[in-house]
């Protein structure tokens, strides 16, 4: 036998059937004013039609402890419907069938076939074993109190259990305003089929004399004796045949109550039984009152009589009920002590130890004491007729798990009837419930937080398995080429070795992978049957149970999730929907975090790009740099870079670009790309500051309604003479550590001129260009303010972490900082910063000179001869560089430097034409040479008076001028000009090869 739960009046969804099904319900729904028998014969009707059947039954709970009689039937013969006129509950499961057991489930019940053969009494042969029996409860204020069944030979579906379900409430409901049933009467089917009328009441009277003894009646009470099984011609009018008939165990009562209606006078009234002279017991309501004789003296008693067994069977056949009611029921007296308790009450009173009936509940059951009972009976007092609730729970004893019980008391007559109802399962189901909602609840807030992928598998391997009872759970991402495990937990290590194999073979496991709906496997044996190929994988993952998920996005197919028990498992069609439900979320959450890792790639990627990366090598200068991204953000507008320039000097520039994101990031390449541009044609800082402003300008005319308001700071570092040229633009000034880090940082006084790009009184005017010297082994710190905090105009937080990591790691003996202190210092500076509001840009530059060997220089007359002694003395200084090789280049690069100079260019003011006394003065001005020797390569630098720019000609064969500088160009690794303060230098590189120094 097997049960689902019942279901209700089916949707209208435009199938027939269930519109059909919708319109027999309304048709039961509209008897008003139908006598109960009529309620019940309809219902029989309809649920027979509805389910398809052969013939539809109604039972009622009958007088009888455990009987249910036949109410109504419909589709049956009388001489058929016999064989189910009465059924008991404790028949045998075979007998009682789907009838009793529905009224035990409370639920839709189907008995499948055969049916017992006291049930096919008359039926034609081989017709019980294609029959079963479908029944629903019917109720009556909540409690079972019959049942409506269905003969069919097909096996019902979820459609047709669901349209007898709801015909039973609406039945049960329709009974409520019909007339009470009857109960120990025929059913309709043995009685004529008319219309019901008001029965009269047959009372009968009668008259004790109390003298004789002789008892008087009149026909009505003779009929009414002669009913109860007493013939009145055999007890000879006497009152002590009568009393002689009184049932042993009433007798007692009847004698006090007729002395105490004799001795006071008052009304004799009094419900007895009566045993007839074939066994039959009837119940009788007598009344009566004294009479008193002309003296005065009390002579005789006269009142009625009426046969109430009817009356009292339907009574008993109701305290029935309560008595079997499976909650218990107490009814409590005035002094809250109770006066009568069923048989559940009474029961579990004895387990107890106790005796329920007589006492208070809450002081004879320790349980019930300090629950609120006492308060609860009170309130119904307060308010006859009303139904009073209290909800209480119950520690168990062993410390086991507590029940809960709703208690109703309602007062009726000076009573109070108390129901104590188990709502223990209930409870756990709405717990459990309210804690499957919370934990998916916490789902759905761990994956809205999940950013990557990983996070997505955290959430899952962490929410889900609780969720479930799983013990097991393996996650893939397919949102690349090919399926790549997210997460696995609750699997053997060789189980996971084996799916990586199996992953990366010529067959992966598809049967998993590639599913485009939910398959659920409830044993291995099933498992093996669906998947053969796959079986030695289950079982060296040692489960039981599988829920495979895809995870779906529209047609879009994320990845897969595989969810696993120890044991075999039913899957229910509730938690089926909810393992969709979560599978539906968890796949959003992975394409989510799959397009953001998409994106953060290629948001880190151009931030590379548009960052320097590794910074090149200097000379005299070790360089170090960081970067960090706002928090949420991984691109912005800070940057910095360095750029080597001849001569050895090195342009360091660092900048911020208002705010963080794509936008500041574009506006920063821009700009640094523009830095980049012009260091390369060497121009000065302060120039190359103001065409950055006019850049910024530029974009803001281009993007008015995202403002780019960006600062910059330049610094242009001599290493042949220690000194910077810095140049501000609305920047928090540098920091200077000096070498020898005891001292705190000192802040540059750096006069700022305004942020790049914004439009002042001050636009157009050249940046203010401020000279430092540095001592060698100094330190340069450049920052954004994005390291500063809150505190965005004080560099002390930074100041001192540099202090505290120069004093915990000392210089190395006046040399300047290494790349690896540098670093350190960096990462100390960056941890130490006290918020990630802001993107931040850190460059740290390790300042050293050229040596003085390294450096020659000299004043030569501008006059032609000066070639000749340029070409000795470099000659002469490569031979103390023992760079002999690079002789002959280097003297053809002199002259014509040299030669150009002093034909296309003017000599730089000699310095002794201003005294007269001396005579080694030169009219026309001198030319200034320096050699310099810079590590790998040795640059030729002329510096002359004009500021005339050189370029490369293109002479005919007959010109005898021009192919001066593309000798130069030819002969050395590159060359250039630069202007200087009064004038420029020409200069010229070339690469020191290993072999190029003397032996």
């Amino acid at each position: 036998m097997t049960a689902s739960p019942a279901g209700g009046r089916p949707e209208d969804t435009g199938d027939a059937e269930a519109a059909m099904d919708a319109l027999r319900l309304e048709l039961a729904a509209a008897a008003e004013g139908m006598a109960d028998v009529d309620v019940l014969r309809l219902a029989a009707q309809q649920a027979a039609v509805g389910v398809g059947g052969l013939a539809g039954l109604v039972h009622l709970a009958g007088p009888e402890e455990n009987t249910l009689l036949l109410a109504a039937a419909a589709g049956l013969p009388a001489r058929l419907a016999q064989a189910w006129e009465r059924i008991s509950r404790v028949d045998s499961p075979a007998l009682a069938g789907a009838v009793t057991e529905t009224m035990a489930r409370r639920e839709v019940t189907w008995s499948p076939p055969p049916l017992p053969p006291e049930r096919c009494a008359g039926f034609p042969g081989g017709w019980e074993t294609t029959v079963g029996v479908l029944s629903v409860p019917i109720t009556a204020g909540g409690t079972p109190v019959g049942a409506l069944s269905v003969l069919t030979s097909r096996v019902p579906d979820a459609a047709r259990r669901a349209f007898l379900a709801g015909l039973a409430r609406t039945t049960s409901r329709q009974l409520l305003r019909a007339r009470r049933w009857r109960v120990a009467l025929a059913p309709w089917w043995q009685e004529p089929a008319r219309p019901r009328a008001v029965q009269p009441v047959r009372l009968g009277t009668w008259a004790w004399d109390l003298a004789t003894g002789r008892l008087d009646i009149d026909q009505v009470a003779e009929e009414v004796i002669r009913g109860a099984g007493l013939s009145p011609d055999r007890w000879a009018s006497r009152i002590d045949a009568w009393f002689s008939r009184v049932h042993p165990d009433d007798r007692p009562a009847v004698d006090a109550e007729a002395e105490r209606a004799l001795e006071t006078d008052q009304l004799y009234a009094m419900e007895y039984r009566v045993v007839g002279e074939d066994g039959r017991i009837s119940w009788m309501e007598a009344r009566g009152k004294g009479e008193y004789d002309k003296a005065g003296r009390l002579a005789r008693m006269t009142g009625t009589v009426l046969d109430i067994t009817a009356r009292r069977s339907q009574h008993e056949w109701l305290a029935g009920l309560l008595e079997l009611h499976p909650d218990p029921i107490d009814v409590l007296d005035a002094d809250n002590r109770v006066a009568w308790a069923n048989r559940a009450s009474r029961g579990m009173a004895a387990e107890k130890g106790t005796q329920i009936v007589g006492a208070v509940p809450w002081e004879a059951l320790p349980g019930l004491r300090g629950r609120g009972l006492p308060q609860l009976v009170d309130r119904a007092r307060t308010a006859p007729g009303s139904l009073a609730f209290l909800e209480m729970e119950l520690p168990a004893e062993d410390h086991g798990a507590s029940a809960y019980y709703q208690v109703r008391a309602v007062e009726v007559g000076g009573h109070v009837a108390v129901q104590r109802a188990d709502v223990t399962e209930q409870r756990r189901a709405e717990r459990a419930a309210a804690e499957r909602t919370q934990r998916v609840a916490d789902l759905n807030a761990a994956l809205a937080m999940a950013l990557e992928t990983t996070d997505v598998a955290d959430a899952v391997t962490e929410h889900v398995l609780p969720l479930f009872g799983a013990t097991g759970l393996v996650m893939h991402d397919q949102t690349g080429p090919g399926p790549r495990i997210l997460g696995a937990v609750g699997y053997p290590e060789k189980f996971l070795a084996e799916l990586k194999r199996l992953e990366h073979s010529s067959r992966p496991p598809v049967e998993i992978t590639a599913m485009s709906a939910p398959q659920y496997v409830s044993s291995t044996e099933e498992f093996a049957r669906r998947w053969p190929r796959l079986e030695s994988l289950a079982r060296l993952g040692r489960k039981q149970a599988w829920a495979v998920l895809p995870l779906l996005v529209g047609e879009q197919r994320v990845g897969s999730c595989v969810i696993s028990w120890a044991d075999p498992r039913p899957f229910r069609a509730e938690e089926r929907t909810l393992l969709k439900a979560v599978a539906t979320l968890i796949a959003q959450a992975l394409r989510n975090a799959r397009l953001y890792e998409q994106t953060r790639a290629r948001a880190e990627r151009l931030q590379r790009e548009l960052l320097p990366g590794e910074l090149p090598g200097l000379v005299g200068v070790t360089a170090a740099a960081r970067y960090r991204a706002a928090a949420g953000q991984d691109v912005g507008g800070d940057w910095y870079d360095t750029v080597p320039l001849p001569g050895g000097r090195v342009l360091a520039v660092i900048g911020d670009v208002m705010g963080h994101g794509l936008e500041q990031a574009i506006i920063m390449g821009i700009i640094r790309h523009a830095v980049l541009v012009m260091a390369t044609l060497d121009m000065p800082a302060e120039d190359i500051m103001a065409h950055l402003g006019d850049v910024a300008a530029r974009l803001e005319r281009r993007t008015p309604d995202a403002p780019s308001y960006a600062t910059a700071l330049i610094v242009l570092y001599d290493p042949t003479a220690g000194s910077c040229r810095i140049v501000n633009a609305g920047h928090p000034p540098p920091l200077l550590l000096r070498p020898d880090g005891q001292e705190p940082p000192r802040t540059l006084d750096v006069p700022p001129s305004p942020p790049l790009g914004v439009a002042d009184d001050a636009a157009g005017v050249p940046s203010t260009v401020t000279q430092v010297d540095v001592e060698p082994g100094s330190v340069l710190i450049l920052y954004t303010n994005g390291l500063l905090g809150a505190d965005a105009t004080h560099p002390g937080p930074l100041a001192e972490a540099a202090t505290t990591y120069a004093a915990a790691h000392p210089g190395t003996g006046g040399r300047a900082p290494d790349t690896a202190w540098l670093e350190g210092l960096c990462q100390a500076i960056v941890t130490g910063s006290p918020t990630r509001r802001d993107d931040a840009a850190l460059l740290v530059l390790s300042a050293d000179r050229v040596p003085a060997g390294h450096i020659a220089a000299w004043d030569l007359p501008c006059a032609a001869e000066s070639a000749r002694s340029a070409r000795a003395l470099v000659t002469d200084r490569l031979a103390g560089w023992a760079l002999t090789s690079l002789v002959d280049p280097l003297q053809l690069i002199v002259s014509e430097l040299i030669g150009n100079t002093v034909r296309h260019a003017s000599g730089l003011p000699d310095q002794n034409a201003q005294n007269p006394q001396n005579d080694q003065s030169h009219p026309s001005g001198m030319v200034r040479l320096r050699l310099l020797h810079l590590e790998t390569r040795v640059v030729c630098e002329v510096y002359d008076g004009s500021e005339a720019t050189p370029r490369v000609r293109h002479p005919a064969l007959t010109d005898e001028f021009g192919r001066g500088l593309q000798l130069v160009a030819l002969s050395s690794d590159g060359w250039g000009a630069r202007y200087t303060e009064g004038g420029k230098c020409v200069w010229a590189r070339l690469d020191i090869s290993p072999v190029a120094t003397a032996p």
